[in-house]
């Protein structure tokens, strides 16, 4: 007789977590503002790093042409390319 009824609060169970320092907070924004005041030196350097992959992997793949020094990322597009100069050629 004396049981009453509980409302059922929401409660939020996601769980953020900072990468570098695991510290976990609720919201999202709560650990993008942690990361930006105190982890900023350890972003900086994986952009760095980010950054330097994405020159080494771009120049191995470059394909560039002999006759005019046109790049293309794909060799497929070079054999392409290549026959328009082909086309030229035989135009003339």
């Amino acid at each position: 007789m004396g049981e009453e009824k509980r409302e059922v609060i929401f409660r939020d169970t996601r769980r953020y977590y900072c990468e570098f320092c695991g510290l976990c907070r609720s919201k999202k924004s709560l650990i993008a503002s942690h990361i930006q005041s105190h982890h900023q030196d350890e972003m900086d350097s994986l952009k760095d790093e980010a950054n330097e992959n994405a020159k080494r992997k771009e120049g191995s793949k470059m394909n560039v042409c002999e006759e005019c020094g046109v790049s293309f990322q794909k060799p497929a597009h070079l054999k392409q390319h290549m026959q328009s100069h082909s086309l030229e050629i035989e135009v003339v």
